[in-house]
């Protein structure tokens, strides 16, 4: 399947897209895409992985049986060589997020592989890979990925995604 539709909410699906974005992530570290975007107004530290049994210590055996966040995750990114470009909206609530992912990226020595950007109008959630492209109503934030009712879209077909 190239493509898949996931309508959720705190009550309807509300793991698929938290499960969803573990596997794109996982196919991330294991085949690393030379850049990867990610666009989403507000964004936070969210669990991606848990990894409470180990059971995903093959992407990063020095994670340790511990949930697994959006920064580990995009950490492991660069330390692969990937670019990352972040691009968030002006807004207090991005701060800690920021400063927490700038520290993970300084103590990695990866800081030059990540672009972060602010705009004050920033509306569009999107994640695009040289693989996937995801994209939908989620902010990347614990209330978009486990709360809120959200649309999202994933797709791996390569015109797509190399049209995004």
């Amino acid at each position: 399947m190239a493509e898949r539709q996931i309508f959720k909410s705190a009550t309807t699906a509300p793991r698929a897209i938290r499960d969803a974005l573990g596997i794109l992530f996982a196919q991330e570290l294991f085949a690393p895409s030379q850049k990867v975007f990610l666009m989403t107004p507000w964004i936070s530290n969210i669990v991606i992985l848990d990894n409470r049994m180990g059971q995903f210590d093959g992407l990063n055996p020095g994670w340790g049986h511990r949930e697994i966040r959006l920064v580990d995750i995009l950490v492991a990114l660069t330390t692969n060589d990937t670019k990352l470009l972040v691009r968030v909206r002006t807004d207090p609530h991005n701060h800690h997020f920021r400063a927490k992912f700038f520290a993970a990226l300084n103590d990695a020595g990866t800081r030059d592989k990540c672009e972060w950007e602010e705009s004050p109008t920033l509306h569009t959630k999107s994640l695009l890979t040289d693989h996937a492209v995801v994209s939908g109503s989620m902010n990347f934030t614990e209330n978009g990925i486990s709360l809120g009712a959200e649309m999202v879209s994933i797709s791996f077909d390569r015109v797509l995604v190399a049209q995004a």
